[in-house]
């Protein structure tokens, strides 16, 4: 039985960190999606300023989880705000390879913390971890509006797993705002951290540059 995945597909799309392993192996750049993170960006650091080495003095977004992603590709974050520097940055990508960019868009989604948690840890036991996240409205969304963005700049070989996130996206636009922010991921956050990922501006962070041998 063939293994599932994308590789035929220049756009791809997955879920979390087990979507990632499956479909941005082979890719030139990973976009993680996040829409609501749990932690905001700091109001006093550039994007162009984030390098990998101090993503974390930064506390630019506590979320991702770096070490868990395939080695290879580029990892930059996507969200609603930013999907035009990601279609130039996948543009850019192209030029300076003179071949095409794979690109695998991945939603975060929402991951529960590990089950059995403190009961586990005082039992002298490990808890499971919980590695396959849950369905998050927004990451959806925010995946959907990358392609989007990509398609409109003429890359559209796309999965059927991206054209779907895609359909998402331009089919529900116009009620993105009032989607996202009535979501369960919103109500768990409040208000004022919903308000400032929201806010968040176009530039693009890269979290990790490429680990590709050239």
């Amino acid at each position: 039985m063939q293994e599932r995945g994308q590789q035929r597909y220049q756009v791809r799309f997955g879920w979390g960190v087990p979507g990632a392993a499956r479909v941005a192996a082979d890719a030139h750049l990973l976009v993680w999606v996040d829409v609501l993170p749990a932690a905001a960006f700091p109001d006093d650091v550039r994007a162009d300023d984030v390098r990998h080495d101090d993503v974390r003095h930064h506390d630019v977004h506590r979320g991702v989880p770096l070490g868990q992603l395939p080695d290879g590709p580029e990892v930059v974050l996507g969200h609603l705000g930013n999907t035009a520097a990601v279609a130039g940055r996948v543009a850019r990508l192209q030029a300076e390879r003179g071949d095409r960019c794979v690109v695998a868009v991945v939603a975060a989604g929402h991951v529960d913390g590990p089950v059995g948690g403190d009961a586990a840890a005082e039992a002298g036991e490990a808890p499971d971890v919980r590695t396959v996240p849950e369905f998050a409205v927004e990451d959806l969304l925010g995946a959907g509006a990358v392609v989007d963005a990509l398609v409109e700049s003429g890359i559209d070989h796309t999965s059927p797993e991206a054209a779907a996130a895609c359909a998402a996206w331009t089919g529900l636009r116009r009620a993105a705002k009032h989607l996202v922010t009535a979501s369960e991921s919103a109500a768990v956050l409040g208000a004022e951290q919903v308000h400032a990922a929201l806010a968040v501006g176009p530039d693009l962070v890269t979290l990790r540059p490429s680990t590709a041998r050239a």
